[in-house]
C-alpha cells in the first residue's frame, strides 16, 4: 500500500534540463557560474546518494510508448512516478508529463500495486489503452538501473528564485542484459514559475555563452542510461564484426601464400 507523500509539494511543473561534460572540470563550471551570475548566489548542497529503476515488460510495452515507470530510492524516502515523454518537441520541459505515483517502502514492486498504476497510467494518457494495464504492471520487472552520485549545488537569485544544479556520475546497468556503463552529466532543476522567467533565461543565457564545456542533450536521465547501453551493446557487436573481417583476411593472406609456395 503506498504511503503518504513525505516529499516537499511543488506549486509549478519541475523543469530539468540535461548537458553532457565536454571537458569535465567540476570546479571551473561552479567558478564560471559564480562569477558570471552577478548578483546570484551558487552554495555547496551536499552531495547526491540516490538509485532510479526504471520498470518495463520484456518486450518493452511501456518505455517503447514513451512511458517510463520508475522508482527513486534516496536516504529519506522512496517513492513511484510516472513520466510521459513526448518525442514530438524539442524542448525537455514541454517533452515530459509527470506524475507522482506515491511514497513506497524500497523493496517494493510495481506488481504490489497494479491496480494504482494502471489506472495513473490511464489518466497520464487520457484513456487511450484499450490493453489490459493492470497485466502490463504485473509483469514489469526492472530494465535500466542507475546508481546516481555527485555534488549538489543551490543557485540563488536576488530575487530569491532557487535553482538546484548537480554534477551527477550515472552507473548503468541493464537488468535484462547484464551490460553496464558510465556516464558523467552536469542537470539544472527549477519551478516554471511564471513570474520567474527572466530569471530562468539569465541563467540559460550564461550556461549558454560561457559553459561551452556543456554540451545541452534533450534526454531525461533514463534516455541518457539507455543510449550508454545500448552504445556499449553496438560497440560489442561492431568488435566481433570486425575481429570476423580480420580473422577472414588472414586465413585468405595464409591461403595465398600457401598457393605461392606450391606454385614455386
Amino acid at each position: 500500500m503506498f504511503l503518504g507523500d513525505k516529499g516537499k509539494p511543488t506549486k509549478y511543473p519541475t523543469i530539468r534540463k540535461n548537458f553532457y561534460l565536454i571537458i569535465d572540470d567540476e570546479r571551473m563550471t561552479v567558478r564560471k557560474l559564480i562569477t558570471k551570475l552577478g548578483f546570484w548566489t551558487v552554495i555547496p548542497d551536499g552531495k547526491m546518494n540516490e538509485r532510479e529503476i526504471v520498470y518495463d515488460t520484456d518486450k518493452k510495452l511501456l518505455t517503447g510508448v514513451g512511458l517510463i515507470l520508475r522508482k527513486k530510492i534516496t536516504p529519506n524516502r522512496s517513492y513511484f512516478s510516472l513520466v510521459r515523454v513526448n518525442n514530438l518537441n524539442t524542448s525537455l520541459q514541454l517533452r515530459e508529463k509527470k506524475s507522482f505515483l506515491g511514497e513506497c517502502e524500497a523493496n517494493d514492486q510495481p506488481s504490489d500495486f497494479p491496480t494504482q498504476i494502471a489506472n495513473e497510467i490511464n489518466n497520464i494518457f487520457n484513456n487511450l489503452f484499450t490493453i489490459n494495464l493492470v497485466d502490463i504492471v504485473k509483469h514489469s520487472s526492472p530494465y535500466i538501473n542507475i546508481e546516481i552520485r555527485g555534488n549538489r549545488y543551490k543557485i540563488v537569485s536576488g530575487t530569491g528564485y532557487e535553482v538546484t544544479a548537480s554534477f551527477e556520475d550515472l552507473r548503468i546497468k541493464d537488468e535484462r542484459t547484464g551490460r553496464k556503463g558510465k556516464k558523467r552529466i552536469f542537470s539544472i532543476k527549477m519551478e516554471d514559475d511564471p513570474n520567474y522567467e527572466m530569471e530562468r533565461e539569465h541563467l540559460e543565457g550564461i550556461i549558454s555563452r560561457y559553459c561551452k564545456e556543456l554540451a545541452p542533450v534533450v534526454k531525461n536521465r533514463f534516455e541518457i542510461a539507455e543510449t550508454v547501453v545500448k552504445t556499449e551493446e553496438v560497440d560489442q557487436a561492431e568488435l566481433k564484426r570486425k575481429k570476423k573481417e580480420e580473422k577472414a583476411k588472414k586465413k585468405q593472406e595464409e591461403e595465398r601464400r600457401r598457393r605461392e609456395e606450391e606454385e614455386y
